[in-house]
């Protein structure tokens, strides 16, 4: 299993302390809920992280899923190519986070999305945190063309407050800190590799969904209808 390879890398494409902080506690959730691997030579150590400031190639305020996800992709692939430079062999894995907006003319609504991305396999493992919407005065701000992590200082008079607990922190006082509010989606993101066994079931080796799987577990569940 990749994620319990020793050693274990992971490229960051942030150098945001509250992001890093997200996809440490996300991969140390998930490592430890893997069950224990059966005695091998290598002993499995602490992962290590390696941030960069990895170009997310979209503008720095993204506007809708589309261009969020494009955002969070393009930060993986960065990162993973800026760590095989800097350390001379890949990362086992590389993470892209990326704040949006989706702005459907009434409400403003504010989310993120997560990109994991495994060099080996040339595999995503894509998530979207929770949305919420922005407060009427931001929502303003924004539509007038200002990013909203400075359209949150002006409205909060906070300073840099996209390198701290961000707009999530503030509208929900303290009680969803925004590594919290990462945390979740990232570990959803690597579903793939931490419940493979679950999320490829029933695919086949062409990558698609196995319609005669499909047809037998339809049949067994028809037949087990009261």
């Amino acid at each position: 299993m990749l994620l319990l390879s020793p050693c274990l890398a992971v490229a960051v494409g942030s150098c945001n302390p509250c992001k890093l902080t997200a996809v440490t506690d996300a991969f140390s959730s998930v490592l430890s809920s893997l069950p224990a691997p059966p005695q091998r030579s290598e002993p499995q150590t602490e992962p290590t992280f390696h941030t960069y400031s990895a170009p997310s190639g979209v503008p720095d305020q993204p506007m809708g899923d589309a261009e969020t996800l494009l955002g969070a992709k393009n930060r993986a692939l960065a990162a993973a190519s800026m760590h095989l430079e800097a350390a001379g062999a890949p990362a086992h894995f590389s993470v892209g986070l990326e704040g949006g907006i989706v702005d459907d003319g009434d409400t403003m609504w504010c989310m993120a999305y997560m990109a994991v991305y495994a060099p080996s396999t040339q595999a995503f493992g894509v998530s979207r945190t929770a949305a919420f919407a922005l407060p009427p005065l931001m929502a303003r701000l924004v539509r007038e063309g200002v990013e909203l992590g400075v359209a949150d200082d002006i409205v909060t008079r906070r300073e840099n407050s996209k390198q701290g607990e961000g707009t999530v922190g503030v509208l929900s006082n303290g009680a969803i800190p925004r590594g919290e509010y990462y945390r979740h989606a990232l570990v959803l993101a690597l579903s793939q590799w931490a419940a493979g066994d679950v999320y490829f079931k029933g695919v086949a080796e062409n990558g698609e969904v196995d319609e005669g799987e499909v047809e037998r577990l339809l049949a067994e569940h028809k037949s087990k209808a009261p």
